[in-house]
């Protein structure tokens, strides 16, 4: 079974997000990346990405997210605190610990197209 079935598939996937953008909307440190942006769109974008990132059935046909974040300027310790958000949100979620750390994995393979200061 893929991590995105083992999650419980586009719903599952869907929901996690929705928290991951309220942990960040709550989060002053990095909320203000997303003023202005409309959330609703941003957490479909974001769960398709994601359960394409995940094994899902629909390859991701967004945009190039290393182009997306060229000019945002986020930082390591910004992606870290991001990442703890989308940890929290899985294990808020009732997700396995091991289950967890695969997609929190998965998620960190991506920290070298968003991050863009050192």
């Amino acid at each position: 079974m893929t991590l995105f079935e083992q999650l419980g598939g586009e719903a599952a996937v869907h929901a996690v997000t929705t928290q991951f953008y309220a942990n960040i909307a709550a989060d002053a440190t990095v909320a203000n990346f997303f003023n202005g942006i409309n959330m609703p769109t941003q957490t479909d974008k974001t769960a398709a990405f994601l359960c394409a990132a995940l094994g899902g059935p629909n390859a991701w046909a967004g945009r190039n997210l290393k182009e997306v974040h060229a000019n945002m300027g986020v930082t390591n310790a910004q992606f870290t605190t991001v990442i703890g958000h989308l940890r929290s949100a899985l294990t808020g979620a009732g997700v396995a610990a091991a289950l967890v750390e695969q997609t929190v994995a998965v998620a960190e393979t991506v920290r070298g197209d968003v991050v863009t200061v050192a």
